[in-house]
């Protein structure tokens, strides 16, 4: 079994439109011909929720004595939204649901795409504190509409079928409708169920064309099954921002909570969410946050509302991914005028340094996600006497190892 994997240097030809489903084809009246056609997005057998409770047991003992990752950001959380008034036991058992319904349903800290719960929780934290932030009087949110966007930042990804990996939002509607402990959860708050789904309809990516207008349409149809007279226009004006600011949220959001290594893992597992091409990673990525600009009003609003950190965060990892687009853009242009020149090698098994190791290993972090079979598991079968391992380095530069192929008996 082979595959190739390469690092920084990209592919010449990028992935055509025609080679991924169109997010307007995804979101469309053709869905359901789309759901029988496509195997996968048949409901999971009845013995699968078994199966990952018992595999996420160990998981489950580190989260609930808190040194996993996700009860870091659950003890956030909890304090961020007592500070804010908000109960913080019923804030515990929300968090608690979520974590539950989305690792037992595939969706936990184990799943490879981007909209995990490690997500989820992401934004539902970072959304509180730019909101809770908010220094001009007309942009401070009323009690209700806090607990409103904490609601729906928790669960706006809530699809289980995962047609795709980005989330279809009518998916969502349905899941979170016939959860009847979310829909206990917002009668305690004495929220609108409708109000909260609609803010979800508002982190449809990308919120143009089709998209926009269908989430659009279905928005003023919860604003109106929401008690909101259709006359009302400042109430659901005030709504369609707070959508807009959770959509804002949902995107800055993990990549102004970590470091820059976080955010390439981040835009590898992105990449596979909106169907960029491996070799485009930094090229998308520079696109994605440059479109920022196109809501620049908003933008600046949920900035403002964070410490200084996380906007020191968030724009030195931008800065970082147009670095390193730039880089490619450099090396693209090495190779195509001669001025780098690749070569293939059969590597000995039994003769590969440390150093060759410690390259690859490097490499085999930058790959994506959905390629990786698991850290330990790779590098045993680097120094495997059974396989073969040929690498593809560069001649001008020591023979760095920029790519390799490896394979063994299956």
């Amino acid at each position: 079994m082979w595959c190739w994997h390469l690092s920084s240097i990209p592919r010449d030809k990028k992935v055509e439109h025609s080679d991924v489903i169109d997010d307007n084809d995804i979101n469309n009246e053709n869905l359901e011909d789309l759901n029988q056609i496509n195997p996968l997005v048949e409901p999971l057998p009845w013995w699968y929720e078994f199966y990952k409770r018992i595999k996420l047991v160990p998981w489950w003992l580190r989260y609930n004595i808190g040194i996993a990752k996700q009860a870091d950001l659950r003890d956030k959380i909890i304090k961020l939204s007592t500070s804010m008034g908000l109960d913080d036991k019923i804030v515990s058992k929300i968090i608690r649901h979520a974590v539950s319904e989305f690792s037992k349903n595939g969706l936990g800290a184990d799943y490879y795409g981007y909209h995990n719960i490690d997500h989820e929780l992401e934004v539902a934290y970072f959304t509180l504190l730019a909101a809770k932030g908010q220094k001009r009087q007309e942009y401070r949110l009323s009690q209700k509409d806090l607990i409103t966007l904490f609601i729906a930042a928790l669960f706006h990804d809530y699809d289980h079928l995962k047609r795709f990996d980005k989330p279809n939002e009518d998916s969502v509607e349905k899941f979170i409708r016939n959860d009847h402990k979310i829909k206990r959860f917002i009668d305690d708050f004495e929220i609108s169920i409708d109000i909260v789904i609609a803010l979800i309809y508002r982190t449809a990516y990308p919120f143009k064309g089709l998209i926009a207008e269908r989430s659009n349409k279905r928005m003023q149809e919860l604003f109106t099954s929401g008690g909101i007279p259709e006359n009302d226009i400042t109430i659901r004006k005030h709504f369609e921002d707070l959508g807009w600011f959770l959509s804002i949220s949902d995107r800055i959001a993990g990549y102004s909570l970590g470091n820059f290594e976080r955010s390439k893992e981040l835009a590898r597992r992105n990449a596979h969410s909106l169907g960029w091409h491996p070799s485009v990673i930094n090229t998308e990525s520079v696109k994605y946050f440059t479109s920022l600009k196109e809501e620049k009003e908003m933008f600046e609003r949920v900035l403002d509302g964070v410490s200084q950190e996380y906007k020191k965060n968030f724009s030195d990892n931008v800065m970082a991914f147009r670095d390193a687009w730039a880089k490619e853009v450099e090396i693209r242009g090495s190779v195509r005028n001669m001025l780098l020149e690749l070569i293939t090698v059969v590597e000995g098994i039994h003769t590969i340094s440390s150093n060759m190791i410690e390259s690859l290993l490097h490499i085999y972090k930058e790959s994506p996600a959905p390629m990786s079979t698991g850290f330990k598991k790779f590098k045993k079968s680097v120094t495997d006497p059974h396989a073969i391992l040929v690498t593809l380095r560069t001649i001008n530069k020591n023979g760095e190892p920029i790519g390799y192929a490896n394979g063994g008996r299956l």
